[in-house]
């Protein structure tokens, strides 16, 4: 499942840096650094953590073949202090209707095993000497499962409380979240959605304690397709990731009401797109690493006009201005954002920069 993490450090950073930004869009580097936010937000442990091969796990035990109704096995009622009160079993029997799946089953246990330290106690299949049905499981660590077994394995419903206070609720298929659920992280982080092989897959939404929330397309444990992420700011990006990256196509809404609408390569501005600010400037044209680079056109409140190369988020190389006031476009050529030629004898001032 889900491994803990300081995951308001990395929201609080970003926040602040976003609320200090000049107004510049090439500010963007030290700004969106959705890498360090989203990626592996709630990055997983594993669920069956106990024992390190299937053959051998928390809920499909190797020895579980010898647990016995009467208790004979070697693994099992060994002396270690771990007890399932019965009370926890006529809740689970109220709460969870009988599988009614043709098997007869009958209560057994306490069960204790010694190979993975757990105990267990619930309904019993004696034919083929498995878990199945209604069943509670206990581990020394601290970890409790409630909920259905089938084969030995859990399934269908049931919920697991990990000894660190994490609680995944759902639907299970042979030990693994598969289908709907839910996991509650103890720092108050919730995923709600699709699961497949123990992974977020399919549809999901993340919420965080700070108000932060991320809702969109998984696979394996990934966000990639389409979704939508806001951060307790205000500002928020709509469109597309992969790998846990912004990637693709996608506006980004800043809390200050600037915006970006384009392609993003790896969380950054990378293509074709127009940024802009809420005083009526605006940018159309091609980035490269969070910066203008490329041909583009840079457009001012007061009618003024760039029109040219850029490179590093400067003009360099050719390009045009248009001065309204003088309703004339006057050409020229730039290096690193500064004029270095001009085609016109009135534009003499070489140190002039527009953006």
């Amino acid at each position: 499942m889900f491994k803990n993490q300081d995951n308001n450090e990395m929201k609080n950073e970003n926040i602040l840096n976003i609320e200090g930004i000049e107004n510049d869009e090439d500010k963007l580097n030290s700004v969106i650094k959705i890498q360090r936010f989203i990626h592996n937000k709630l990055s997983k442990k594993k669920l069956l953590k106990k024992n390190a091969n299937s053959n051998n796990n928390s809920f499909n035990k190797k020895n579980e073949s010898k647990i016995s109704s009467n208790e004979n096995s070697n693994n099992t009622n060994k002396d270690f202090p771990l007890e399932i009160p019965e009370e926890e079993l006529t809740k689970l029997l109220n709460e969870y209707p009988p599988l009614n799946d043709g098997i007869t089953v009958n209560i057994n246990g306490p069960l204790k095993d010694a190979s993975t330290q757990s105990i267990y106690l619930g309904e019993w299949d004696f034919q083929k000497n498995k878990k199945h049905g209604r069943g509670i499981q206990y581990w020394l660590e601290g970890s409790k499962y409630y909920g259905y077994w089938v084969g030995g394995k859990a399934n269908k419903k049931g919920k697991l409380i990990h000894s660190d206070g994490d609680i995944y609720e759902g639907e299970w298929l042979n030990d693994q979240p598969n289908g709907k659920g839910k996991y509650i992280h103890l720092d108050g982080t919730i995923y709600e959605g699709d699961w497949k092989n123990d992974k977020q897959h399919g549809k999901g939404k993340e919420l965080w304690a700070d108000g932060a929330w991320f809702e969109g397309d998984y696979i394996n444990g990934q966000k990639q397709g389409k979704g939508v992420f806001h951060w307790s700011d205000g500002s928020y990006y709509e469109g597309e990731f992969y790998n846990n990256n912004i990637n693709g196509y996608g506006t980004y809404f800043f809390g200050d009401k600037r915006t970006y609408t384009g392609t993003w390569v790896n969380n950054k501005l990378d293509g074709k797109g127009i940024f802009t600010w809420p005083d009526g400037r605006k940018y159309e044209g091609e980035y490269k690493n969070d910066k203008k680079h490329g041909y583009g056109c840079f457009y001012w409140s007061d009618g003024k006009q760039y029109k040219g190369y850029w490179k590093d988020g400067k003009k360099d190389g050719e390009g045009e201005v248009y001065y309204p006031k003088e309703k004339k476009w006057k050409k020229g050529v730039w290096k690193n954002g500064v004029r270095i030629k001009s085609y016109e004898k009135s534009l003499d001032n070489n140190n002039e920069d527009d953006s």
